[in-house]
């Protein structure tokens, strides 16, 4: 079963588990039981609404502010909002998902979902406004340089994974979109230090998992891709005025 996994992602080179059409799959019993007794999908986005209001409220006293530091505060404000949104919602409610190569669920716990898909669909139901389909099947790296721009991207050759984490740990607190060989994550690093990685997960249970990043077995590639987005003024700044945000780059359009 592991090998063909792999053969598999072999073929995808840096795709990003890209996906692009699958039935939903039932999941184990107890694994499904435990999830739906944690979660509530009208919950669910009745909590995304009360962002969204939040995010269009203080857009608009974005828009009010008349001098440079106002606009800097606002900003901050946007940028610790999507975090919370990130860490307290979205991410423990993909959390148990099941993994699917071709997996494009658009809703927590049901179906399946391809790493790609779960970082732009993560995206989406924060209120970041992208072409979630087109931009999961594009490679990891394709991915970040969609979302940020290359003053917040790191690129690592040939690093051991616990150097790796390390060197993380040394960019600060925030959100990072993380591209590997095979691969694509986000990486949550906390003010104490902590390195979470937060993915749709081929190996281990094969969900969505937060897990800590020294002791996940997908951190392992040859080449990483970091992008720091929530250092990005640019890329709040989208988020919070509801911009839209182009796909350039792609090599796969359908």
């Amino acid at each position: 079963m592991k090998s063909s996994v792999l053969a598999l992602l072999l073929l995808a080179g840096l795709r990003g588990c890209f996906a692009q059409n699958v039935a939903s799959d039932s999941t184990s019993g107890k694994t499904k039981k435990a999830a739906a007794e944690h979660f509530s999908a009208p919950a669910y986005h009745a909590t995304l609404r009360r962002f969204t209001a939040r995010r269009l409220r203080l857009a608009a006293r974005y828009r009010q502010a008349a001098t440079r530091p106002a606009r800097a505060a606002r900003l901050a404000e946007a940028r610790e909002l999507l975090l919370t949104a990130l860490d307290s919602t979205i991410f423990p409610a993909w959390e148990g998902t099941p993994w699917a190569f071709y997996g494009t669920s658009w809703e927590p716990r049901r179906g399946r979902i391809a790493c790609g898909y779960f970082v732009t669909t993560s995206l989406h139901d924060a209120g970041l406004r992208l072409q979630r389909t087109v931009l999961a099947k594009q490679t990891s790296e394709c991915i970040i340089k969609n979302l940020t721009s290359e003053a917040h991207i790191t690129r690592y050759w040939g690093v051991e994974s616990a150097d790796f984490v390390q060197q993380v740990r040394a960019l600060g607190p925030g959100l990072y979109v993380l591209g590997l060989d095979f691969h694509v994550a986000f990486l949550r690093v906390r003010e104490g230090g902590a390195v979470q990685m937060v993915h749709s997960s081929y190996l281990g249970p094969g969900t969505v998992v937060r897990e800590a990043a020294e002791s996940s077995a997908a951190i392992g590639s040859k080449y990483r891709v970091l992008g720091k987005v929530s250092d990005d003024d640019a890329f709040v700044r989208r988020w919070l005025l509801g911009e839209a945000l182009a796909v350039h780059g792609a090599t796969v359009k359908e």
